[in-house]
């Protein structure tokens, strides 16, 4: 607290004292007795504007340690609440404001909890919702698949059909991970996974889209078991392939391998379609970004990749994408042994 920013808070103590003074100096001139004593009369001034100024010094002095102590536990992000029970326990809550400021902090936390819990119902009423409107048009999708399926005489039309029914059913089983995401904490659960299988699985999930385009994969993947959540594994390694065979072109090819190091296992996933640009490069994880391929060439929506990298960073599976433009695209998953795993979370 400043000097300044200290009187103007108490300037009616502060005027009311100096009226005191000065009705008393008037009362003391005007008497007979006294009129002639100034120098006295001076003499008592300045005791009395000794003994204020020493109270005024004391109480700023006091009140300006408090303070400084509240803005250095806001300043340092720590929680007021302690910093109030140990001024309590210290007898330093009776400064002016302090247990305003208290009383301010207990009623923000009740507010801020009861709008918290309105708006945690209100998402999960949400979730509930979307979770069971797309499971029913998943049923609705399957309807359509096996008439698609009758149609013996018309394969061509069939097959344009079948298409479109695997990009409904990809997005939405993308939007079922999405609104999971957001409830990632109640939704995480962690097992023993066989990285070869979840792979495959991935590529099953996208096994429309690559035929379509006549995309070839070759699988180099070695053996890995690891500890992790298997569908979330999954779904980033499905986001990864799904955006693979929207940039690569009519028979290409995704070459998945993998090696291994002191850090951990390194999964790679590499496509040699059109690449991403130098100056974009940096921004494929962003939320919503779709760079000049995803403007130019379909309707991406930039969501997928942004949640593939923010459940890898949920689960501590390094996620990293280099590229040349024009001549590949390549993502690597990184599952670290534990002696890394432990030393990136601390830093």
């Amino acid at each position: 607290m400043r000097t300044m920013a200290y009187i103007k808070g108490h300037w009616e103590w502060i005027a009311c004292q100096a009226g005191i003074i000065t009705l008393v100096n008037l009362v003391l001139l005007t008497s007979t007795p006294l009129a002639k004593t100034l120098g006295e009369i001076f003499y008592l001034d300045l005791l009395v504007l000794c003994v204020a100024g020493a109270g005024y010094s004391f109480h700023f002095r006091r009140v300006n340690k408090t303070y400084g102590k509240v803005g250095q536990t806001m300043a340092a992000g720590q929680d007021p609440g302690w910093l109030f029970k140990q001024l309590s326990d210290a007898g330093e809550d009776s400064v002016p404001g302090i247990s305003l400021m208290h009383e301010l902090l207990i009623y923000e936390r009740k507010s801020f909890s009861q709008k918290e819990n309105d708006y945690r119902q209100r998402m999960n009423d949400l979730k509930d919702y979307l979770t069971q409107s797309v499971h029913d048009l998943k049923v609705n999708l399957s309807v359509c698949e096996m008439a698609v399926n009758r149609l013996e005489n018309e394969t061509e039309i069939a097959n344009k059909l079948l298409f479109q029914i695997e990009q409904m059913k990809f997005r939405i089983n993308q939007a079922l991970f999405i609104t999971r995401a957001n409830h990632y904490s109640e939704d995480v659960v962690s097992g023993n996974v066989e990285l070869g299988n979840i792979v495959k699985e991935a590529i099953s999930a996208n096994a429309e889209f690559f035929i379509n385009k006549g995309i070839g994969i070759q699988n180099k993947l070695r053996p890995y078991h690891f500890i992790s959540d298997k569908k979330w594994v999954h779904y980033i390694i499905v986001q990864i392939l799904n955006n693979s065979s929207k940039y690569t072109g009519q028979d290409g090819e995704i070459t998945i391998f993998s090696r291994e190091d002191e850090r951990g296992y390194h999964l790679h996933l590499r496509d040699n379609g059109i690449g991403i640009p130098a100056e974009e490069l940096g921004r494929v994880f962003d939320k919503g970004f779709t760079g000049t391929n995803g403007r130019s060439s379909t309707k991406s929506t930039g969501m997928g990749m942004y949640y593939a990298k923010k459940m890898a960073d949920t689960l501590g599976i390094g996620l990293q994408v280099h590229s040349k433009q024009g001549e590949y695209t390549e993502f690597i998953l990184s599952f670290y042994k534990l002696s890394d795993y432990i030393k990136r979370q601390r830093y």
